[in-house]
């Protein structure tokens, strides 16, 4: 018997500052509001929901996005790493451990391409080398201080395979692991 983990494809989609910032100071996010004028399929996010079978989330996420007057996934599988105990809510699951692990208990489960979202759970993504697709849209202002996605080195470079402007000015990059 094999104790090779296996894995879903795992993507990642984010916004972020031209200093590195997926949300300001107290996870502020209205600095985004002016870029929201491109269209999902602009922007690649139909695509990308159409295709992922799960999306995987951390505590913090969920929890602002639980506060958003719709729920934002549809009857999407919602994965939620926490060790934090949270109200149970429809096709949701709480897990604990270390994302390797989770995304091989997910496999096993059935899953096969992952939406990975939250800025904690991407960088544990990247540093654990399981991203296989990162899109990024790089956002022209600066904000100086708050949420860093990057922060501490990554263990891999990135190639970016495309790059797109968008309508509203922001630049989308599509990087894989060099």
């Amino acid at each position: 018997m094999s104790t090779e983990l296996r894995r879903p494809r795992v993507s990642a989609f984010l916004a972020l500052s031209l200093d590195g910032f997926i949300a300001g100071e107290g996870d502020d996010l209205t600095w985004l509001e002016p870029y929201y004028g491109d269209s999902q399929e602009e922007t690649g996010y139909s695509a990308l929901m159409a295709s992922a079978d799960t999306l995987l989330m951390g505590r913090n996420s969920y929890d602002t996005v639980s506060a958003f007057p719709e729920w934002p996934y549809g009857n999407k599988p919602v994965v939620v790493l926490t060790h934090r105990p949270a109200a149970s809510r429809d096709r949701v699951s709480f897990r604990q451990g270390a994302l390797p692990q989770v995304l091989d208990m997910l496999w096993q489960e059935g899953s096969r391409h992952l939406y990975l979202d939250g800025g904690e759970v991407v960088r544990q993504g990247l540093q654990a080398r399981v991203v296989d697709e990162l899109t990024l849209f790089w956002v022209p202002v600066t904000l100086g201080a708050g949420v860093s996605l990057f922060s501490g080195a990554l263990p891999e470079r990135l190639a970016p395979v495309s790059s797109t402007l968008l309508p509203s000015g922001l630049v989308r990059v599509v990087y894989r692991p060099a």
